[in-house]
């Protein structure tokens, strides 16, 4: 039996000039504008090639950040893909490639301290302790949802 390898692609996006997150982003939309980016950059080769392996595993709306799966096989081009998307849900966007990983275990130790840093940052930028709360009621959820990521 043979294993297949994935590699996993901590990702945070930004959307310039908009301040406030876009709630309205789901996995399948992500999903979906990388596999068109996939198909505009390599064909159909390429949208066959990792079609199968592609995955949203985790999405957290209000870091900005998501863990996306590619095959092993096809992690350079991921990475170009991923640079090469402009535009998601109508929004221009800008992609940062936070780390690439081979296991979930790894990239989620990643995630958490990412996560913590942006929120902290986010905390810095607060100007009433309202503001304040609210971030420190999504960093304790945010860090319990990266803990219970699903494998």
């Amino acid at each position: 039996m043979v294993r297949i390898k994935n590699r996993y692609f901590l990702v945070e996006y930004h959307f310039p000039g908009h301040t406030q997150p876009d709630l309205t982003l789901n996995e399948k939309l992500l999903a979906e504008t990388v596999l068109n980016s996939v198909h505009e950059n390599y064909g159909e080769f390429g949208l066959g090639t990792c079609q199968k392996g592609l995955k949203v595993v985790y999405l957290a709306l209000l870091t900005q950040t998501c863990l996306i799966r590619f095959p092993a096989s096809f992690e350079k081009q991921g990475r170009v893909c991923l640079s090469s998307i402009v535009v998601l849900h109508g929004r221009m966007v800008v992609l940062n490639v936070v780390h690439v990983g081979g296991t979930i275990k790894a990239c989620q130790k990643v995630l958490v301290k990412h996560g913590v840093n942006t929120l902290h940052r986010r905390m810095l930028d607060c100007k009433s302790e309202g503001e304040r709360e609210k971030v420190r009621a999504v960093l304790a959820t945010t860090i319990s949802n990266i803990e219970n990521i699903c494998f």
